[in-house]
């Protein structure tokens, strides 16, 4: 089963995308203890990754943990990047994540990071979406790397001196 994602920011910044890939499931404790430990350096990541990895995992294993980690290193840094705007203090990024059912009432949550003084962005704004994406199951590898994506394009789209407002919704 896929997921449907839509961004609209300021700066005129829209992002649509249709079906994407759901992947496995994200343990957020396992990714925030991963976040937590990753040094700024590529030895770091890959360090991180083979612990991510089991002693006895195959190539395939180890080489998705590293795309996994890659991940969660550009998410990490898409958001650091927004927070580093000199508008940031009055900017945000929301999400809504909805889950649609046939038979009874669809389930939405939503969630708000605004942009703080803290010492690590991306950290915080994980532990802001967290239940959002659990309680909708969307608390899954596509949705994370998704996310990565669409911010960091944003970040990208934005001028340094903007303030950051991103509205992200996230449908299965």
């Amino acid at each position: 089963m896929g997921f449907d994602i839509f961004a609209a920011g300021s700066g005129h910044f829209h992002y649509q995308m249709d079906g994407c890939i759901d992947q496995g499931t994200v343990d957020f404790v396992q990714l925030l203890a991963a976040l937590q430990s990753m040094e700024p350096t590529r030895a770091g990541a890959a360090q991180a990754a083979a612990e991510y990895a089991t002693p006895s995992a195959g190539i395939t294993d180890v080489m998705g943990a590293l795309a996994y980690r890659e991940g969660i290193h550009n998410l990490n840094n898409a958001v650091s990047f927004l927070a580093m705007c000199s508008g940031s203090s009055d900017g945000w990024i929301s999400l809504s994540s909805t889950n649609k059912h046939v038979l009874w009432v669809d389930t939405v949550r939503f969630a708000r990071y605004n942009f703080s003084p803290g010492d690590d962005p991306g950290t915080e704004f994980f532990h802001t979406i967290r239940h959002a994406l659990e309680d909708t199951n969307m608390n899954n590898w596509g949705v994370i790397l998704k996310l990565g994506e669409v911010i960091a394009r944003y970040s990208n789209s934005i001028d340094d001196n903007a303030r950051p407002i991103l509205n992200i919704s996230i449908t299965r």
